[in-house]
């Protein structure tokens, strides 16, 4: 074991809290690293930045059936160096290829991964959940016993990546398609006459992408789509095109606080 390497690190994508929670639990007593965050303070380096410990994590969400393309991006932009890399993806319902997505990344870019996990919990995309039905579908105490599971696993080092990458032929089409969705995402949200300007959708982006004009919420065309700014609002003006329902989500063990604090 290299004694200069750090215990463990957890880098997550968060923006409702969901993979937050799973990332503080099953890194407890680690370092937990925000990805855009990171990725945004290594902005100017001039070649592959490296992070050793030893145990590295990934905790985020999946995005449009696909890994999301600021994880894809620490995969290209980051060398893991560690003996032990463990990734969790925390999702609304149906995962597909973000398997093969995940593996063909990795191992593109020089990764082994040592173990791999989902975790169904609520889905926070407007259009197609009704948040309502979203938080019955779940029970705290059945959520905390899974991710205490896959804790003890990645305590134990255990190992876990084997069987099959489902519907990889699949894989080309969904990429593209969330690349697609990425593209214009932040041209679908909008602000109503309620907004107070308090300010917290800006605190809250992942992407730094909202600016306050005369304390009005601006949207850049750079969006994260991890939809903080719309679950996050305290009083409910910020709202996405084709929305099922007004009611909002945000993970009960993590605050708004939290989540403005991981993304800085």
């Amino acid at each position: 074991m290299n004694a200069m390497k750090a215990q463990m690190k957890t880098f997550y994508f968060t923006g409702t809290g969901n993979s937050l929670q799973v990332a503080r639990n099953v890194g407890s007593g680690g370092e937990l690293v925000s990805i855009p965050r990171f990725l945004r303070e290594q902005s100017g380096a001039t070649e592959r930045v490296t992070v050793s410990a030893d145990a590295l994590g990934l905790v985020f969400p999946t995005h449009w059936l696909a890994v999301p393309s600021l994880v894809v991006e620490l995969l290209e932009q980051v060398r893991l160096d560690t003996d032990y890399l463990f990734i969790i993806a925390t999702r609304g319902n149906a995962s597909l290829t973000l398997k093969s997505h995940l593996l063909q990344a990795a191992q593109k870019n020089g990764h082994a991964v040592s173990y791999f996990n989902t975790i169904s919990m609520p889905d926070n995309y407007l259009p197609l959940c009704d948040m309502a039905k979203e938080k019955q579908r779940f029970t705290s105490d059945a959520l905390s016993q899974k991710i205490e599971r896959m804790a003890s696993d990645v305590r134990a080092r255990k190992c876990n990546v084997s069987g099959l990458a489902a519907l990889s032929f699949l894989r080309p089409v969904l990429v593209s398609r969330a690349g697609r969705q990425l593209s214009d995402f932040s041209q679908r949200l909008s602000t109503d006459e309620s907004c107070i300007r308090c300010g917290v959708c800006a605190q809250v982006c992942s992407a730094k992408s909202i600016r306050l004009i005369d304390g009005v919420p601006v949207y850049s065309s750079t969006c994260n789509a991890c939809l903080s700014c719309v679950h996050n609002c305290p009083v409910g003006a910020k709202h996405m095109r084709s929305e099922k329902t007004p009611e909002r989500y945000v993970n009960p063990t993590v605050s708004t606080a939290g989540i403005i604090q991981g993304n800085g």
